[in-house]
């Protein structure tokens, strides 16, 4: 094998090898820029709400109260620090409010996007189904 093969065959199991690893960014945590997407913060704020709900817990009624989960649940910390969510503080999950909205991106108002519902669904919705949805007060 001449060395221009050799060094093919090794760049090219590096990069397949490499590419296999699992990657961070799952609904748990930050997305690889470090900042977890809209809709990566609202299925770690649903996994925190319906932890809390399990536990028999409040919601959380400030940022400080997710702070102290933080590091179980980093996406929602960090989603709602940078604003990127809109969340009803205080609001719990509630099986019976599948019509009600707990939380959202940002966007939404604007442009539409994710958000999640007080049933603990998560869904995207448009600006004009977003605007004459009932929310969480």
């Amino acid at each position: 094998m001449s060395r221009v093969s050799a060094f093919f065959c090794i760049v090219f199991f590096s990069t397949f090898i490499g590419g296999c690893g699992g990657g961070s960014g799952g609904t748990n945590g930050p997305a690889a820029g470090g900042s977890p997407t809209g809709k990566e913060g609202l299925l770690n704020l649903q996994q925190l709400l319906k932890s809390l709900a399990a536990d028999m817990k409040p919601a959380p009624a400030k940022i400080a109260d997710v702070e102290k989960v933080e590091p179980i649940y980093p996406g929602a910390y960090i989603a709602l620090v940078q604003g990127n969510v809109v969340y009803s503080w205080g609001k719990s999950i509630s099986s019976s409010a599948s019509d009600t909205i707990l939380a959202h991106e940002k966007k939404v108002p604007e442009s539409g996007g994710f958000v999640l519902m007080q049933d603990g669904t998560v869904k995207e919705m448009s600006a004009a189904e977003f605007g004459s949805a009932k929310k969480a007060k």
